[in-house]
């Protein structure tokens, strides 16, 4: 987090998180650059949300990856940006318009980020979303896909082709690859919740 937007969750102040950001840039290693500051890190402020391992047959190309979501505030004072390497832009955006300006063409997401999005839709503020990753385990989705009629199909849990029965995340059980991008079959709505 602190390395592609500039976000230090520790007890510093947010001129300190700023410069130590810019310090980065230098290319000393993360210890070393905090070592003279001997912040307190406050891991606790990032709650898991979930975790994602794609398939063993990749859908879209051939990376593979078993990685975690998390949730977090922005610290108060600090605000976030792009590191011009790994991240070159950066849109910060409600989930409901992401993924609104997702399925009007206007940004990409890869399918853990819209239905990370769909999921996070569901909730009308910060308190709703802390409050449900505190009262449950993070889900750990494992898509499966699919060929139907020629084209490419992402089966979640819950969905009648997965193996597991159990729906774990709100809004559709699948994505189908059709007008370049992931989408489902009962369109927009859905992934909003609408």
């Amino acid at each position: 987090m602190f390395e592609e937007t500039g976000l230090l969750f520790a007890d510093l102040s947010p001129q300190q998180a700023r410069d130590a950001w810019a310090a980065l840039r230098q290319g000393p290693r993360f210890d070393e650059l905090l070592e003279p500051l001997r912040p307190r890190l406050i891991a606790s402020a990032l709650r898991p949300w979930s975790r994602w391992v794609t398939p063993t047959l990749s859908s879209v190309g051939r990376k593979r990856f078993d990685t975690r979501f998390f949730i977090a505030t922005v610290p108060p004072g600090q605000h976030p940006g792009h590191d011009e390497h790994e991240a070159t832009e950066s849109l910060w955006l409600t989930p409901r318009t992401a993924l609104r300006q997702y399925w009007d063409g206007l940004i990409e997401l890869a399918p853990p980020q819209i239905m990370s999005l769909t999921h996070l839709a569901r909730h009308a503020s910060v308190a709703s979303v802390f409050a449900a990753a505190a009262a449950r385990t993070p889900p750990c989705i494992r898509p499966e896909p699919r060929d139907a009629d020629g084209l490419r199909v992402l089966c979640y849990p819950g969905d009648p082709w997965h193996s597991q029965q159990e729906q774990m995340l709100p809004g559709p059980t699948r994505l189908t690859w059709r007008n370049k991008r992931f989408e489902p079959d009962a369109g927009l709505a859905i992934l909003l919740g609408d």
